[in-house]
């Protein structure tokens, strides 16, 4: 082949590539709108502006592709509505269905329709609390964006008290726009307010409480996305003695509902399995444990147990520990995943372990947006806020379904959200309910503090 065809050959490919180009470019026009392939630069912003002279209006083409790929694959997914890639194929309504989205999300914008959010925002757990509050306003700014309702977060500080949780419950049920409530943390408080709930037929669906008979029996009302106790205290008593090797242990209880029923787990695991148990409770205001460290350090066990949930406690029993020389293994639960603790108790907390229910956000491919608009509105998170977003998800679902079907009430909430059937959520796991409205599935896992950070190893 001389020069000048090979020449006409490049000539020739690089037009056809180039064709190629345009016409995957060029929108298919249809009945009701127009197939759209994204380029370069393009984001959904620019495409609503450019079809309906406004750039507000990108939401009709997030929610109209996403339908149309709920019956044709060939069609994107967006998930994350800010990122679109080259490639996708977009569905962009014309500009009479365009203005018929637009008016059912305005009709949507104008219902008040609230979700309640209870959990301790001051007080010793109020880490705990914020964050599991603003992962929920989080989850419902994205929820409103994506269908044009807008739903409203009205929050209540239980201060993780059940008396000051059965007031805020009150306060709920006697808000007619409040059609689910979200929370509380700490079993003890959804243990008060699980009643209360019940009689007033409101949706409360827990992203924290791991009490087991909190969902066994269970209401009809009370819902539980997370596993319980009756798996975690096994999980954790396993790692001790099979990973850790440990054969005794000294477990400390703060008293509450809480903690004395996964110590109760955690003690019935490892009594079963041959370890030699000893035990002890100490208040949620104690601020000094120095008598029990003693004690503790004087029995010499492989592993000390304690699931707090105030921070300022298991930095300071951390702390106590490492001045009284203790050698084995400090082991916490859930009130553990909180970095304040980690930072104040330094050196001491070194090799900590601590059992979580949840998979970590930071971890999960299907939470990113959710999570870089949290970090940018709010800054760093734990672990507490993703089961806090995926309640709240969960309870959306179930208000949507029901508006859609002209039945908004609390009891159309209640049975939607038991008929809830996730494929695939925010934290990457199935979600159903069984038996008690306790998620079907759930498993623990085991982190350890390296270098300052929770670092997962089970």
């Amino acid at each position: 082949m001389n020069k000048i065809s090979k020449s006409l050959l490049v000539l020739l490919l690089l037009f056809t590539l180039g064709a190629g180009v345009a016409s995957a470019a060029a929108p298919v026009f249809q009945d009701g709108g127009q197939e759209y392939i994204v380029q370069a630069d393009d984001w959904l912003s620019k495409l609503a502006d450019k079809n309906y002279g406004d750039v507000l209006a990108w939401p009709i083409i997030w929610e109209a592709t996403n339908a149309k790929a709920a019956e044709d694959d060939s069609f994107a997914v967006i998930e994350n509505p800010n990122l679109i890639e080259v490639g996708q194929k977009l569905w962009i309504p014309d500009t009479g269905a365009a203005e018929a989205m637009m008016g059912d999300r305005e009709s949507k914008a104008g219902i008040n329709i609230k979700i309640g959010f209870m959990g301790p925002l001051t007080g010793g757990a109020a880490f705990l609390g914020q964050e599991q509050l603003n992962f929920a306003k989080t989850a419902v700014q994205l929820f409103n964006e994506r269908t044009g309702f807008n739903v409203q977060v009205t929050e209540g500080d239980t201060e993780i008290n059940p008396d000051t949780g059965k007031i805020v419950a009150e306060r709920f049920i006697a808000d007619d726009s409040v059609y689910a409530v979200v929370g509380p943390a700490g079993s003890q408080v959804c243990e008060a307010t699980q009643p209360v709930f019940e009689a007033a037929g409101m949706v409360q669906i827990t992203p924290s409480c791991t009490r087991i008979s909190l969902t066994d029996p269970g209401t009809a009302t009370f819902f539980r996305p997370v596993p319980h106790d009756g798996l975690q205290g096994p999980t954790d008593a396993n790692y001790m003695m099979n990973v850790l090797g440990v054969t005794s242990a000294y477990l400390v209880d703060d008293q509450s509902s809480y903690s004395t029923g996964l110590t109760d787990e955690v003690e019935a695991a490892l009594t079963a399995a041959g370890a030699t148990v000893e035990r002890a409770s100490v208040t949620q205001q104690d601020t000094d444990f120095s008598s029990l460290v003693t004690t503790i350090v004087a029995s010499n066990p492989g592993v000390v147990f304690f699931p707090g949930q105030i921070s300022s406690q298991l930095g300071t029993l951390a702390a106590q520990l490492q001045e009284q020389s203790y050698g084995g293994t400090y082991f916490l639960a859930d009130g553990g995943f909180d970095i304040s603790w980690v930072d104040t108790a330094g050196e001491a907390a070194e090799g900590t372990y601590l059992s979580f229910f949840a998979p970590d956000p930071h971890f999960v491919l299907q939470a990113r947006d959710l999570t870089t608009r949290y970090e940018a509105q709010y800054g760093d998170y734990g672990a507490f806020g993703g089961p806090s977003a995926l309640s709240t998800n969960v309870v959306l679902g179930a208000i949507e379904r029901c508006f859609n079907a002209d039945n908004l009430t609390r009891a159309c909430v209640v049975e939607e959200t038991a008929a809830t059937n996730l494929a695939d959520s925010v934290l990457g796991i199935p979600v159903s309910f069984g038996a008690g409205n306790q998620i079907n599935g759930g498993e623990f896992f085991i982190f350890q503090v390296q270098d300052g950070n929770f670092v997962l190893v089970q």
